[in-house]
């Protein structure tokens, strides 16, 4: 029953995205139009290439912890399975990229509790990673951001905020034992530290090019801060298939400040699908050369 709940919950929230966000596109149509018709498509295109080339870096992020954990993977295998299973998370649940992983790893010789820790410090790195760059290069905007969304969008989410921190605070309290284990197990050496960067430098350019594609300079530093802090929010919501309308609405709300509603969601919507193009032709690309992978890449080994 508890499932069943939770499934319906999760679709409810879809559809509840699905309809805000068609009234929002209905009453800022007119905005949205007149932005697609001034559209670089080179810029556009040149997103995608950033965003496809952030997203073999998180496949080396992928690589690196299961490497932490002892099992080995040749890049090509790890690009490979990771890619393949990213499109797991655009179901309902969030878990999916999760589950098609651990059933790849589990069949190439891993432990169910290796595969585990190996896919929660992957995560912890990522979330860890783009809350850091997030906070660094937002936080000195954040006053601007407030004075000009107005007091009352500002206390809401000043409140979301600090519940979001209670939150953390009291699991931290909870599992206390849990927190100083992955603490240790996941500390990033330089290798870590160096692909989380470019990542994220990576995604943030991507959407910044997109902003600029549509008339709009918010500055690197804003674009990239707010895109890694949209990001890391998202992954935290589990009923939000790749933090769908969360991630959105934070990058939506952001830019208000910047640009009119349409122009900002159509900003937020070209950004989706941009990432959304990148995970289909990352798993045609490697589908389409598969023969080669297959003949370069690694086999997956314990110790």
């Amino acid at each position: 029953m508890r499932a069943h709940l939770i499934g319906i919950a999760k679709w409810a929230w879809i559809g509840l995205v699905v309809l805000a966000a068609a009234l929002v596109v209905q009453r800022s149509w007119n905005e949205m139009a007149q932005t697609l018709l001034g559209l670089s498509p080179w810029m556009v295109g040149a997103s995608v290439i950033l965003t496809m080339a952030a997203k073999l870096c998180l496949a080396e992020n992928a690589r690196l912890a299961a490497k932490r954990l002892g099992f080995r993977l040749g890049y090509v295998e790890a690009a490979t399975l990771y890619n393949l299973s990213q499109l797991g998370k655009y179901l309902p649940g969030s878990i999916w990229q999760f589950v098609g992983r651990a059933a790849a790893y589990r069949h190439r010789g891993a432990e169910y509790a290796q595969i585990r820790d190996i896919l929660l410090i992957e995560s912890l790195w990522v979330v860890v990673g783009a809350a850091a760059i997030g906070a660094l290069l937002t936080g000195s905007l954040l006053p601007l951001m407030a004075e000009a969304l107005g007091r009352g969008v500002t206390r809401w989410l000043v409140g979301f905020g600090a519940a979001c921190l209670a939150s953390i605070a009291a699991l931290f309290v909870w599992k206390r034992h849990l927190f100083d284990r992955y603490a240790r197990l996941a500390w990033p050496d330089m290798r870590v530290l160096l692909v989380q960067l470019v990542t994220w430098a990576l995604l943030g350019i991507a959407f910044w090019v997109l902003a600029r594609a549509c008339g709009l300079d918010t500055g690197l530093a804003f674009a990239t801060g707010l895109y890694a802090a949209a990001y890391a929010i998202g992954f935290m919501v589990p009923f939000a298939p790749a933090g769908l309308g969360v991630r959105d609405a934070i990058l939506t709300v952001a830019l208000l400040p910047f640009a009119s509603t349409g122009e900002a969601l159509t900003i937020t919507v070209l950004s989706r699908l941009v990432y959304l193009a990148v995970d289909l032709l990352m798993v045609v690309g490697q589908e389409a050369l598969s023969p080669l992978l297959r003949d370069r890449g690694g086999t997956g080994s314990t110790g």
